[in-house]
């Protein structure tokens, strides 16, 4: 369907109507502390980020892990796949090893380790989190079913979504677990309204919505793209920019169920902007700044 421009910036034109975006740290807060770590989380939450962001692999006997590379050499002193290491080896690694500031390494040497996802879950019992899958090597039927049991075991259904860039991994994933939207999913949205003027997404009664989860969509507040065009005799390409709008924030709240999550906003004027926009949740690296935007 087609968005009718004029009557949706009457709708979401205004951003007093909306409550500010909630401020999600970004692995925790990758800027000010060693990322995807407990140290990180527990400032996040002292800086009153309102949910926490976890890159999540697998160890060798399948226990999900706090970690974001595909070798543990770019942040640990160790090196290889996750998926190589038991968690008794995993955890005799430096987790804080390769974090500097200033070619400091301040948290060196400091017993800060690779946490698992259960015990971060339990230590931190009032948190939200949203989990990021990134095990490269795990098969998704096991990876379903590692998680869907710790969820159950660790009764944390409501604290817990979801992402992935490989839409095998959120597939897999039953049905009652919360989980965003596919990347291409939502890009492909997002393209269509800002190049195209373009709405995708059907409205839906809101009373076929009542018993319905809520549906997340997560992309950056500015993204480097290419365009390429079609031409009776050939291609040719561009480089361009996906800038969120007013009119592609209405095309994805055209349903009240949806919540929006705007990535790399690490500035205070694209936090206005977020705001302005009605996004639900800004992505940030660093949360000891970001809680001065609000």
């Amino acid at each position: 369907m087609r968005l009718y421009i004029g009557s949706l910036l009457l709708i979401f034109g205004f951003s007093s109507v909306f409550a500010s975006p909630l401020i999600v740290a970004h692995r925790a807060g990758t800027a000010d502390h060693p990322e995807n770590t407990h140290h990180a989380i527990s400032m996040a939450l002292h800086n009153k980020a309102d949910v926490v962001w976890l890159s999540i692999q697998f160890s060798k006997e399948g226990i999900p892990v706090l970690y974001r590379p595909s070798d543990l050499k770019e942040l640990t002193d160790g090196n290889g796949p996750v998926s190589n290491y038991s968690w008794e080896d995993l955890q005799q690694l430096d987790a804080a090893y390769a974090f500097n500031i200033q070619g400091q390494y301040i948290y060196r040497g400091k017993g800060i380790k690779i946490p698992s996802l259960r015990e971060t879950i339990l230590s931190y019992p009032d948190a939200k989190f949203f989990l990021d899958i990134k095990s490269p090597d795990t098969a998704p039927i096991i990876m379903a079913g590692i998680l869907d049991k710790l969820i159950k075991e660790t009764h944390s259904l409501d604290r817990v979504t979801f992402y992935s860039t490989e839409k095998k991994y959120l597939a897999a994933l039953p049905e009652y677990i919360n989980k965003f939207e596919t990347r291409n999913f939502t890009r492909r949205i997002l393209t269509n309204v800002i190049m195209a003027n373009d709405c995708k997404i059907t409205k839906i009664p809101e009373d076929m919505l009542v018993n319905e989860p809520d549906k997340y969509h997560a992309f950056e507040l500015k993204r480097d793209v290419r365009v390429v065009e079609k031409y009776t005799l050939g291609r040719g390409s561009s480089r361009s920019q996906l800038i969120w709008n007013q009119p592609a924030m209405a095309c994805f709240k055209l349903n009240k169920d949806t919540k929006v999550l705007l990535m790399g906003v690490n500035s205070y004027k694209d936090y206005q902007l977020a705001d302005t926009l009605g996004a639900d949740y800004v992505m940030v690296d660093s949360p000891s700044a970001a809680r001065y935007w609000r």
